[in-house]
């Protein structure tokens, strides 16, 4: 039989050998995980320095009616309403359409202005409603199935009751 005789030196280097050959596939091991890793971390900060969108919403458009001058329903005789107002909306399309239908708009707006009381549009929670009636009445489509106008919002710029 034969055996095999080592010696202190020889287990030395194999432990060595071992311990040499386990610190380089911990390295390659460690080297494989941060290249794998590295876009990831990449894509996290670049996320993270990324500015936040910033959305431009386009000034509205404002279009000027002439002034109008009204009866009001009134128990106490005539009185009247001289208004003047502005239109406010999205975009010149909406302009244009308005400009399309303005006889229409004018004979709705003079319609609903000669239905209010003088009594409450002296207030200024009449005056409030008001614009938010106007608003809505004048939005509304103009046929039917009609598309309703893009009109956001309606501004005094005349406002006199007598």
């Amino acid at each position: 039989m034969s055996t095999i005789i080592t010696t202190p030196a020889s287990q030395r280097r194999s432990w060595l050998l071992i311990g040499v050959i386990s610190l380089m596939s911990a390295v390659i091991a460690a080297l494989v995980a941060v290249y794998f890793a590295l876009p990831m971390l990449s894509d996290q900060k670049a996320a993270q320095d990324a500015e936040p969108e910033v959305v431009v919403v386009p000034p509205p458009v404002f279009m000027p009616l002439a002034p109008l001058t009204v009866n009001l329903e009134s128990p106490r005789g005539n009185r009247l309403l001289y208004i003047g107002i502005t239109l406010k909306m999205a975009d010149q399309e909406a302009v244009a359409r308005v400009e399309e239908l303005k006889p229409e708009l004018k004979s709705r707006l003079l319609l609903l202005l000669s239905g209010q009381s003088p009594d409450e549009l002296i207030t200024q929670a009449g005056k409030q409603t008001l614009q938010s009636t106007l608003t809505e009445a004048l939005s509304r489509p103009y046929s039917e199935g009609g598309q309703p106008l893009a009109i956001s919002g309606v501004l005094y710029n005349d406002f006199i009751v007598q």
